[in-house]
């Protein structure tokens, strides 16, 4: 096989590897759809956010695996750019606990799926943030202890090897 004949077939091998990978981003389009919070009681409500193509100019939710309606029309969501749709919803008094798939449906054809997991008590509470009181002085004391021992260690090896960098044995 000549070297021509081996760059193009390496060419043509590297082109096909390249569509193969990208044809199914392309073929299987996915609406991004996201439900915040997460977990919700019964009798809570969520809101449910989906991000579909920029061509897409509806898009509807079915409510039937938590005992809702059918079909539930999401609303234009112009923060989110275009394609992208929500809703505030509200799960049945009379949903059990368990997770839930919410299947959405755009109308440029794509489609997604968001979980819901509806619990007895919703979410757990969160602490907005850190749940800790500050530092710990007896932390920051280890830390600060284990740093200088190391430090004088280093120190000790930095100085025998200095002093014994001209006596080698033979």
């Amino acid at each position: 096989m000549g070297p021509s004949l081996r760059r193009a077939a390496v060419s043509a091998a590297i082109g096909v590897a390249v569509a193969a990978l990208a044809w199914p981003a392309v073929a299987f389009a996915a609406a991004d759809v996201t439900v915040n919070p997460s977990a919700v009681a019964p009798g809570g409500t969520f809101t449910l956010s989906a991000y579909c193509g920029a061509g897409a100019g509806s898009a509807s939710v079915s409510g039937t695996t938590i005992g809702g309606p059918s079909e539930i029309t999401l609303n234009p969501y112009t923060a989110g750019g275009p394609g992208a749709f929500n809703a505030e919803l509200t799960v049945p008094s009379t949903t059990l606990p368990g997770t839930y798939q919410l299947n959405v449906t755009c109308s440029d054809g794509e489609t997604g799926t968001g979980t819901l997991v509806v619990s007895p008590t919703g979410a757990p509470a969160g602490g907005g943030g850190s749940t800790s009181d500050g530092p710990s002085l007896a932390l920051l004391g280890a830390g600060s202890g284990l740093l200088a021992v190391s430090g004088v260690g280093g120190l000790v090896l930095l100085h025998r090897s200095r002093r014994y960098r001209g006596h080698h044995c033979a």
